[in-house]
């Protein structure tokens, strides 16, 4: 047979039609070329006596209600999209060309079935690092592979590796000698470590960088006279009521440190603004903080002079100063409020808040609601970690905190009954972290986003959120016990170039009561949300009216942060999970680093950018996160006063469409969006990692 195979080789050409193997379909798809360290493609290799065969995978998203599709463990999902030619031509008794994937460790082994030539679609692979081989089987339903090796290839994460330590050693003394501060801010105050990553053994080389901007923490922390930090209230407000917001210091004691934090109204999270669709109501910020701020109504389609940005649409708001909100509740859902000055540090320190804007026709009742408000802080031994005084650091990554919060607290105690329907509302407000929040042997019923619901309910495993995104899930608990509600990821060790699994559990749920029958698999097809949708549907496949590319612009960090950088381009995970490179990311700031929004057509960069758009137009958006980038990771980008539908990833549709004004574009990805422009003004477009924005990831745009 191997005769004949070899034979058969000699005689093929690699052009013209191929035949499918499986199913005799005549395919004219290309074999295209991965690009040079694609973070999407592999490329299948042949072995010797096979040497006519090729073919590549594309690592698809794969369908999905979220910016990234992950597994309840947090491990990447990648739908294989296989085109393959010069597979000789198998008889009867030939046998069959079968797909197997498994971890590098080989541990365990999966068959996804026959291939052939052409263009297919195989199947679902969610580890870390894999490895992909076809083989000539003469059994389809094999455990392990027993045939001759054909076509192989490994995931772009295989090209992590350790980092050379001989090559380390040369940066022993210029790190010990690097200190940013003196070269630009004429730093003077001692900056004490964050805390490091328990699970990551830090490069000595790496401990004495040191930030380029002077520390910052309240020079309060010693006034025993401020006020605790209360538990958020709820303000049920109808058309035409008032409110006052005071941002204030306040105490809190966290995870055994006495901190000095910032609430509104003495509460963190902040009251709870209850209100119906389309009321208005009026808000009197008071400044009682040593910044300057405003508050940002994010995702509220209102009046722009209200939009809460200093330099756009208001001055800001001076330490002590005061000003009034006109706030305008057009669409029903959940959202939130926040500064949008200094985000790094007001937001960090407990100044943010929900809004919950209710309408009998977004969802039908449940007997049960939780609001839930998604956090980390970064604290120290015995404190809080200092923020930038001059500009922003942590902007590498953000600043990821080390103590995860919800509602303001390294855990809450929630209580249900055996057979309720639960509506719980989550917010992500961290400065920087992407969570993936499931709980434990249950499926969330996934039924709103930002700005409304989803054209489809679907059953989820877990629900990805990043910075500044709202989801709304349904849950009941069909049998009596103690549930728990996690952040389950894997994060990485750039230094090792291997992951690891990180859970957290942020609330636990005792559900008392007899065994009820098991909850209905019951989706609904929201027929008014489709029809709501349906004019804009033929911008799915429109091509894009505007195209913009993120990327970072560096200049004078420590050698030995910048070389690193450099060796971990090999690959960029679509998400960085978790704050694991504590060193060289707190040591960056805004001096050393600049976050771009790049208009691909002009070359314009950020606020220098010049959209402008037609009251009640319509546009469609390409934003391409690069994959060259000095550093690559997830943008959550935010679009002020509109609001968009996430149409396609990498060129593929999204198949269930929801009204955004945030959307997570992961590391090497494309996301396009179509935007409908409702509300006239200048207004605001930029990454919500707050270290992003504050080095310089922001755009604004025109509607009139």
């Amino acid at each position: 047979m191997m005769k004949h195979v070899i034979l058969w080789m000699m005689m093929v050409g690699l052009t013209g039609p191929l035949v499918h193997a499986q199913t005799g379909e005549v395919s004219t798809h290309a074999v295209p070329e991965c690009q040079d360290l694609s973070l999407y493609c592999i490329q299948l290799l042949p072995t010797r006596d096979f040497a006519g065969a090729r073919g590549f995978v594309e690592m698809a998203r794969p369908v999905s209600p979220f910016g990234l599709t992950v597994t309840r463990e947090g491990r990447q999902r990648y739908e294989l999209l296989l085109d393959i030619r010069g597979l000789p031509e198998l008889g009867p008794d030939d046998g069959h060309w079968v797909l197997w994937a498994s971890p590098l460790t080989l541990d365990p082994v999966l068959n996804l079935g026959e291939v052939g030539n052409g263009h297919a679609s195989v199947g679902e692979v969610s580890f870390n690092k894999f490895m992909l081989i076809i083989s000539l089987e003469s059994d389809l339903g094999g455990e392990a592979r027993k045939g001759p090796l054909v076509l192989r290839g490994r995931s772009p994460s295989s090209r992590m590796e350790p980092h050379d330590m001989f090559q380390l050693a040369a940066f022993s003394e210029s790190a010990e000698a690097h200190m940013h501060g003196e070269d630009h801010m004429g730093m003077s105050e001692e900056w004490p470590h964050p805390a490091m990553h328990p699970n990551i053994d830090m490069m000595s080389y790496m401990m004495d960088l040191t930030p380029s901007v002077n520390p910052w923490l309240p020079d309060t922390e010693d006034d025993e006279s401020l006020p605790w930090a209360k538990p958020r209230s709820v303000l049920s407000m109808a058309d035409g009521d008032s409110l006052e917001l005071r941002a204030h210091f306040v105490r809190k004691r966290l995870a055994g440190r006495d901190l000095v934090m910032l609430g509104y109204n003495g509460e963190i999270p902040g009251p709870l603004i209850d209100v119906p669709e389309a009321a208005t109501i009026t808000v009197s910020f008071v400044n009682d903080t040593p910044f300057e701020s405003s508050i940002h109504w994010h995702g509220l389609r209102h009046e722009n002079r209200f939009d809460g940005v200093p330099g756009l649409t208001q001055d800001p708001v001076p330490p002590g100063g005061t000003f009034e909100y006109t706030v305008h509740f057009p669409d029903p859902g959940i959202y939130w409020y926040h500064p949008h000055l200094r985000e790094d540090i007001q937001q960090d320190l407990g100044l943010y808040g929900n809004m919950l804007v209710r309408s009998p026709d977004l969802l039908p009742g449940v007997d049960r609601e939780e609001i839930l408000v998604f956090d980390d802080l970064t604290l120290a031994e015995t404190r809080n970690v200092p923020y930038g005084r001059e500009e922003a650091n942590y902007t590498l990554m953000g600043r990821f905190g080390n103590v995860l919060l919800v509602n303001g607290e390294r855990r809450v105690e929630l209580s249900a009954t055996t057979g309720e329907s639960i509506r719980w509302f989550l917010t992500n407000v961290a400065n920087t972290r992407t969570m993936n929040l499931s709980v434990d042997g249950l499926a969330l019923k996934l039924v709103a986003s930002d700005l409304g619901a989803f054209e489809q309910e679907s059953w989820v495993e877990s629900v990805p959120i990043a910075p500044a995104e709202r989801y709304i899930v349904d849950l009941r608990f069909s049998e009596p016990g103690t549930y728990a509600l996690v952040n389950h990821v894997q994060a990485l060790n750039h230094s090792t170039g291997v992951f690891f699994p990180e859970r957290d559990t942020l609330a636990v749920i005792t559900v008392d009561g007899p065994v009820v029958p098991a909850a209905s698999s019951v989706v609904r097809t929201r027929e008014d949300v489709q029809s709501g949708i349906d004019p804009f549907r033929k911008w799915v496949d429109a091509s894009p009216t505007h195209e913009v590319e993120l990327l970072l612009r560096t200049q004078g960090l420590a050698p030995i942060v910048d070389w690193v950088l450099k060796v971990d381009q090999a690959y960029f995970h679509p998400v960085e999970w978790s704050g694991t490179m504590p060193m060289m990311n707190w040591s960056a700031s805004a001096v050393e680093t600049e976050w771009v929004i790049r208009e691909v057509s002009s070359g314009k960069e950020n606020m220098e950018i010049d959209w402008r758009f037609d009251l009640h137009s319509t546009a469609k958006i390409r934003i391409h996160n690069r994959r060259d980038a000095m550093h690559g990771m997830q943008h959550p980008i935010h679009v002020h006063g509109q609001r968009f539908l996430v149409v396609a990833y990498n060129g593929r549709p999204v198949n269930n469409l929801v009204w955004k004004d945030t959307v997570l574009i992961p590391a090497g990805m494309d996301a396009d969006i179509v935007v409908e422009f409702t509300n006239p003004g200048a207004w605001m477009m930029h990454c919500h990692i707050a270290e992003h924005m504050e080095a310089g990831m922001m755009t604004h745009f025109m509607v009139e």
